[in-house]
C-alpha cells in the first residue's frame, strides 16, 4: 500500500513568505538590470547578462529541484529538507559535468530557432532573459511546475518574430526540437514508469533496504540528468552575449559559464525550491517506496538520453508523466486530475506567457535606451 507523505514527512518551516520575497528580489533585480543594461556601454553588457543568466538559473533550480526529489518526499523516505539538498548538490554536479557531456543543446539555443542571417541586438538578448525568468519565478510563486525549457524558447521566438518577423524564424525547428519533445515525453514517461513498477515491487517486497538506496541512487540520478540537460540551455543565452557584442563570431562557452549556472541553479533548489516540490510529491498522486523510485528512474533514463542526442526536453513533463504514470497502477480515481489539469495548462501557456513577457520587455526597453 502506498504511503502518505503527510504522515511522514516534517514540514519545513515557514517557507513561502520567505520564498516569496526571495522571488520578487530576483524579479527586481532582473528588471533593473534590464534597465540598467539599456543605458550603459557595450562593455558593461557581459557581465549585466551573466547576473541576468544567472537569476534564470536561480529560477530554474526553485521550480525544477522538485522533479528529482519529490518522490522521496512523496513516498515518506525523508524529509523535504534532506531531500532538497540532496536534489540541489546531485543537479549542480550535473551542471558542471554538462560542460564537456551536453555542449550539443548551446547550439539549439543560440543559432537553432532565429536564422543566421539576422542580427541579433543585446536588447532582444535581455528581453529574452526577463520573459524567461519572470515567467519561471511567477511559476514557482504559485507552487505550478513548468518548464524552463519552454519558457526560454516561447521568449526567444515570440520576441524574435515580432523584432525580425516570423520568416526568420525556424519553424520546423522548432515543432522537431521543442513541440514534437512537449507532446510525446510525457506519454512515454509515463508508460515506462507504469511498466517498471510491476519490475520493481517484488523486489520491494524483498529488500527494503536495497530498495532505500536505489531510492535515493535513482533522485540523485534525476537531480543530475536535470542539470545535465537543462544547463546548457541557459549557457547558451550566456553565450548569445559575447556573439552580439562580437567577441567572438564563433564563441564556445568557457568552464566558468558552466560554473555561474551551476551555482545559481543550486542556490535556487535549496532556497526556494520547497513550494513546488509540495505540489509534485503531495497533491498528483499518494506513492508507495517502489514507486517513487520507478518514476525517478524513468526520469533519468529520459532526460540523460536525451541530453546526450542534443534533445532539449521538459524534466518537468517527464518527471510528470512518470509520477502520472505510478499512480494509474491502481486505476485512475488514485489520481488527482483537477491537479493534473492545473499543471497541464500551466504546460500549455509558458510559450505564449514567457513570450508575451519578453514582448514587453523588449520595448519597455527599447524606449529607455531611446530606440
Amino acid at each position: 500500500m502506498a504511503t502518505t507523505s503527510k504522515s511522514v514527512v516534517q514540514e519545513v518551516a515557514p517557507a513561502s513568505s520567505r520564498e516569496a520575497l526571495i522571488a520578487g528580489v530576483i524579479l527586481v533585480v532582473a528588471l533593473v538590470t534590464a534597465l540598467v543594461a539599456a543605458h550603459v556601454k557595450v562593455d558593461l553588457l557581459l557581465p549585466l547578462g551573466m547576473i541576468l543568466m544567472t537569476a534564470l538559473a536561480f529560477a530554474n533550480g526553485a521550480n525544477d529541484v522538485s522533479k528529482a526529489i519529490a518522490t522521496l518526499a512523496g513516498s515518506g523516505v525523508t524529509d523535504y529538507r534532506r531531500a532538497i539538498i540532496w536534489g540541489g548538490i546531485c543537479t549542480t554536479l550535473g551542471s558542471l559535468c554538462s560542460a564537456f557531456l551536453a555542449t550539443a543543446l548551446i547550439g539549439t539555443f543560440t543559432t537553432g530557432f532565429i536564422t543566421r542571417g539576422v542580427q541579433q541586438t543585446e536588447i532582444f538578448a535581455l528581453a529574452v532573459l526577463v520573459g524567461s525568468i519572470l515567467w519561471v519565478l511567477l511559476a514557482t510563486r504559485i507552487a505550478m511546475p513548468v518548464s524552463t525549457t519552454h519558457a526560454i524558447t516561447g521568449a526567444l521566438v515570440c520576441v524574435g518574430a515580432v523584432v525580425f518577423g516570423a520568416n526568420h524564424v525556424q519553424w520546423a525547428n522548432l515543432v522537431q526540437k521543442v513541440g514534437l519533445p512537449l507532446l510525446l515525453s510525457p506519454f512515454v514517461a509515463l508508460g515506462i514508469a507504469y511498466a517498471l513498477t510491476y519490475l520493481v515491487l517484488p523486489l520491494a517486497r524483498r529488500n527494503e533496504r536495497a530498495m532505500n538506496n536505489l531510492h535515493w541512487l535513482s533522485s540523485g540520478a534525476t537531480g543530475f540528468s536535470r542539470g545535465l540537460n537543462d544547463s546548457p540551455k541557459m549557457v547558451a543565452l550566456g553565450v548569445a552575449f559575447f556573439l552580439i557584442t562580437g567577441h567572438n563570431a564563433k564563441f564556445h562557452a568557457p568552464f566558468w559559464l558552466f560554473a555561474l549556472v551551476a551555482l545559481g541553479i543550486g542556490a535556487g533548489s535549496i532556497i526556494a525550491g520547497l513550494a513546488v516540490t509540495r505540489t509534485l510529491a503531495e497533491k498528483v498522486t499518494r506513492m508507495s517506496h517502489s514507486e517513487g523510485f520507478a518514476a525517478n528512474l524513468t526520469t533519468a533514463i529520459l532526460v540523460a538520453g536525451a541530453s546526450n542526442l542534443g534533445v532539449p526536453v521538459s524534466t518537468t513533463h517527464v518527471s510528470s508523466g512518470a509520477i502520472i504514470g505510478i499512480g494509474l497502477r491502481e486505476g485512475t480515481r488514485r489520481i488527482q486530475w483537477r491537479v493534473v489539469r492545473d499543471m497541464v495548462l500551466a504546460w500549455l501557456v509558458t510559450l505564449p506567457a514567457a513570450g508575451a513577457i519578453g514582448i514587453c520587455a523588449y520595448y519597455l526597453l527599447r524606449f529607455v535606451h531611446g530606440g
